[in-house]
């Protein structure tokens, strides 16, 4: 298990915090790519989740065609959603693949022993916070699903 953070814009954490986004839309760099079930992610550097399932896909529109864009983004149509992303991420990065990851609340998951979601990170939490990205959720980087929307 690794900790992973990643950094979301206002609205989309929102709307994650509330339950109503419970997917994170990311282009696969390798940091992220790494990533599988399990792996714990602090978002924002405070708000722990675990990765419940990643899906892997060559596009946005593959990405579209089989994951709820409502759990992405919801208060945004699919044509906006897809808008929004290709804004975030020029074709040279969706290129590199697409991935959603299912997340939930580390207190939902369950196992950890810990004091909840909305906990600190744990201390030894490895490596240094990465940076804030601008506009979607970013990780080194990585936009966000719907950070764009959200994150």
């Amino acid at each position: 298990m690794r900790w992973k953070t990643l950094w979301i814009r206002d609205e989309p954490l929102r709307w994650i915090l509330a339950g109503r986004k419970t997917i994170e839309v990311r282009v696969a760099y390798p940091n992220l790519a790494r990533l599988n079930a399990g792996d714990r992610l602090l978002l924002n550097g405070q708000y722990r989740f675990v990765i419940h399932r990643i899906a892997r896909y060559r596009n946005f529109e593959e990405l579209l065609a089989h994951e709820d864009p409502t759990a992405i983004a919801p208060d945004w149509t699919p044509a906006q959603l897809l808008e929004a992303l290709r804004a975030l991420y020029p074709l040279e990065k969706e290129t590199l693949g697409v991935l959603a990851l299912e997340i939930v609340p580390e207190e939902v998951h369950g196992d950890t022993g810990t004091s909840g979601f909305l906990g600190k990170a744990p201390e030894s939490s490895p490596g240094a916070p990465d940076p804030p990205g601008v506009g979607a959720s970013h990780s080194h980087g990585s936009h966000a699903s719907a950070d764009v929307a959200g994150g």
